[in-house]
């Protein structure tokens, strides 16, 4: 899929990295109850962490129809009633919004997690959903999670927030799934650097809720005329 031509206003923007953040505690959550995931999503999520020097948000974000889960997540969270159904999803991002904060606090750790992502190259987008997906590529997928989670454990860990990931025993100590656990909530502190950037605040998502509910419909809206 090509990258998308449409541009957005800075508040657009701020609710598109808002919309990746979630869509990183989405994957997060299915991970951890043992679910299914998508390449495609996984791409959409992990890769803005490892684009450290973009000159706009299209570069950060050139595929927004990778986006969809963010999106739809961010939608049924604002939207739905169903509180105890999104509550993990909730929690996770909340605490990556700390997460980040406690983050920008530290210049050091941020030199740090600069250098060790400076040498990793985006993942592919469609590594899994391709038919002929060999092994070796998903040795390498694999090993660049492992490196990404070895920073993390080194820096975001061991800060005084932590995220408590909640699931299925039998997935959490898988390492694979472990590894891209980790990697999803790096991507997920990521996004919302660039979130606050653009003056994403917390406070907004409950004064500004109806208002980001139709500004994200209305993105999504576009990029599927545009699809």
């Amino acid at each position: 899929m090509s990258a998308s031509p449409l541009t957005f206003s800075n508040w657009e923007n701020q609710n598109i990295a808002l919309c990746a953040v979630a869509q990183c505690a989405a994957l997060v959550h299915e991970l951890a109850i043992g679910k299914e995931i998508r390449q495609s999503q996984l791409a959409g999520a992990i890769n803005p962490l490892l684009i450290l020097n973009p000159e706009s948000v299209e570069q950060v974000y050139p595929n927004l129809e990778s986006l969809s889960l963010g999106f739809s997540t961010i939608q049924s969270i604002l939207r739905s009633n169903r509180i105890k159904q999104n509550s993990q999803i909730r929690r996770y991002i909340a605490e990556i919004l700390i997460l980040r904060k406690s983050l920008s606090q530290n210049m050091i750790m941020q030199s740090v997690v600069r250098a060790g992502l400076s040498n990793l190259e985006p993942i592919r987008p469609s590594l899994i959903d391709c038919m002929q997906t060999n092994q070796q590529e998903i040795n390498e997928q694999n090993q660049k999670f492992e490196e990404i989670s070895s920073l993390y454990r080194k820096t975001l860990s061991t800060l005084k927030h932590r995220i408590r990931v909640a699931g299925k025993v039998q997935f959490l100590k898988n390492e694979i799934v472990s590894n891209k656990i980790r990697g999803l909530l790096f991507a997920g502190v990521r996004s919302a650097v660039l979130w606050h950037q653009l003056n994403g605040r917390y406070w907004r998502l409950f004064v500004y809720n109806k208002r980001i509910s139709n500004t994200v419909s209305d993105i999504n809206q576009k990029i599927t005329t545009e699809i």
